[in-house]
């Protein structure tokens, strides 16, 4: 806890009022004692930059779980974002090794490979192969 009053430049005290609100959100070792993490650093320099502005604690409270809230689904999107790019690239692959044998179709066979497909795989194969001639 001094660690973190030091790098956040406020006192002891003033750490444990915030986590008496709820602002600040300790982890528990084993033997119970308080610690923080990065986050904590970062939450302090934001409660600064409100009480700046004049905001009331409960109202800095309230922006700051906005804050975290907003956080967690933006690494929520980001491993979405990153899941999706792997199997947009494990499609490109698929779709690399399966053109020369649909171009080695004639055009009716083409037609009824993708009369078959859905229209929504069907408009991605066709962009795809757009992309890839």
């Amino acid at each position: 806890m001094g660690e973190l009053a030091k790098e956040a430049n406020v006192s002891k005290r003033t750490i444990d009022y915030y986590t008496q609100l709820g602002i600040l959100t300790p982890e528990r070792s084993d033997s119970n004692y308080r610690f923080y993490g990065d986050e904590a650093v970062e939450t302090l320099h934001l409660v600064a930059q409100y009480k700046e502005l004049n905001i009331p604690l409960l109202e800095i409270k309230e922006k700051v779980e906005l804050f975290k809230t907003n956080r967690v689904e933006q690494e929520k999107v980001l491993k979405y974002t990153q899941d999706l790019s792997k199997r947009m690239e494990y499609l490109e692959t698929e779709l690399k090794e399966i053109k020369p044998m649909l171009e080695g179709l004639s055009a009716e066979q083409q037609r009824s490979v993708l009369n078959k497909m859905s229209s929504q795989s069907m408009a991605l194969a066709k962009l795809i192969m757009v992309l890839f001639t």
